[in-house]
């Protein structure tokens, strides 16, 4: 298997560029290896255009359509697989928030469940109505702030409004409760959240979005039962290429953790409820190996320049450009068997629905199973009471 990574969208931290609110990452995958098999090809290519490289974004549709009879030539030849992720910049920025104030076991008010399952999904939904552009770069630059002890007041304020913004919000009783919970605690404790972070690059759309694309190897390997990846090509982008390094060196060695690890502590991990939509061979990342990225200009790989076009035409297509018909015909012959994910309010809340099935309905459950289930929202009532947090409400 020979894959070839591109992205897109780049802004780095600044996660609030109105002209680029989306970082996409595109993977090409193909069993040929189409920077040895098809040089004649793309030399005639670059004669026909006259550039020394394909480059989506200099071509525009015009130029692309005058070569599409290649690049449907070189798709029918090697059989490519494209696969798009990306990372609403806005959206990640709330999903920052929730981990840093959320975590169950660092925010004592929030009940496991909130942030184990996938009902973290829902929270996250309400948090969206409460927060305006000007409220998540505060957070944003909170999250990745090197020295957080600095900015203990800054994360009381940030707490703080949030709490009042729920409270007038008109949510109902039992999301204000859960979030007002959580607010106070941190107000309370806000060095005991997790806000900030020593490395600013492992937590940027650029970092993330390649978690995305180091799974999507394993899958592709998986699907085409190879043993491991021949090589993984992606394309040079000196601020982020070591933290896409780090990415896939740290998630091949979870992955071999996970698979050496003894099997009572693996079935425990497997069967984590925020697993609960996933396939086993997704969870471990079956087929992901420790073969080393290779970091490469796009003039020195065919591969590289075909990615940039299929992400260049995913990303007009998301952005709801319509296709000439050229260029719609060549993505029509691998959509079809391409993944498209990522981060955003609208995936997630397709993930909660997806859960959500798999819940009885609440006609369904026995008098017995409603009263644990209030019982342990009493529970926990009682628990946060006993924290204390409560009398910081009038902060």
């Amino acid at each position: 298997m020979f894959f070839h990574i591109d992205e897109s969208g780049n802004t780095g931290n600044n996660l609030f560029d109105e002209a680029q609110p989306r970082l996409s990452y595109g993977v090409l995958s193909s069993k040929r290896n189409v920077d040895a098999l098809c040089l004649s090809t793309h030399k005639k290519i670059l004669k026909e255009i006259g550039q020394p490289q394909i480059h989506a974004n200099e071509l525009g549709f015009g130029g692309l359509v005058k070569i599409a009879d290649h690049l449907i030539e070189l798709q029918e030849r090697m059989e490519f697989d494209f696969d798009y992720y990306f990372i609403e910049k806005p959206d990640y920025a709330l999903v920052l928030f929730f981990d840093a104030v959320f975590d169950a076991g660092l925010n004592e008010a929030v009940k496991w469940d909130v942030y184990w399952t996938p009902m973290r999904y829902l929270v996250i939904h309400k948090l969206s109505i409460l927060f305006d552009e000007k409220l998540l770069r505060e957070s944003w630059r909170l999250c990745i702030a090197k020295r957080i002890e600095r900015y203990t007041d800054d994360i009381v304020n940030l707490l703080s409004e949030v709490r009042d913004r729920v409270v007038q919000s008109g949510l109902d009783a039992r999301s204000v409760e859960i979030i007002v919970d959580a607010m106070n605690y941190g107000i309370a404790n806000p060095l005991h959240l997790d806000f900030g972070h020593p490395d600013q690059k492992m937590i940027s759309p650029n970092a993330v979005g390649f978690q995305f694309v180091v799974s999507c190897i394993a899958r592709r390997v998986r699907k085409k039962r190879r043993k491991r990846a021949n090589s993984i090509i992606v394309d040079r982008q000196n601020q982020f290429n070591n933290a896409q390094i780090g990415t896939h060196y740290n998630l091949s060695r979870i992955s071999e953790g996970i698979r050496k690890a003894p099997q009572k502590e693996k079935d425990i991990y497997l069967n984590h409820p925020l697993f609960s939509t996933f396939e086993k061979s997704e969870i471990l990342n079956e087929g992901l190996s420790d073969k080393e990225l290779t970091i490469s200009k796009s003039s020195d790989s065919i591969g590289l320049q075909i990615v940039d076009v299929y992400l260049w035409i995913a990303n007009k297509i998301v952005s709801g450009q319509e296709l000439p018909y050229e260029l719609w015909n060549l993505w029509s012959m691998f959509v079809d068997r391409s993944t498209i994910d990522g981060i955003s309010l609208d995936g997630m809340a397709a993930r909660f629905k997806t859960f959500e099935r798999t819940l009885p309905k609440l006609e369904e459950l026995s008098e017995e199973q409603k009263k644990v289930v209030a019982q342990s929202v009493e529970a926990h009532r009682k628990k946060v009471q006993a924290l204390g947090s409560d009398k910081h409400s009038e902060a």
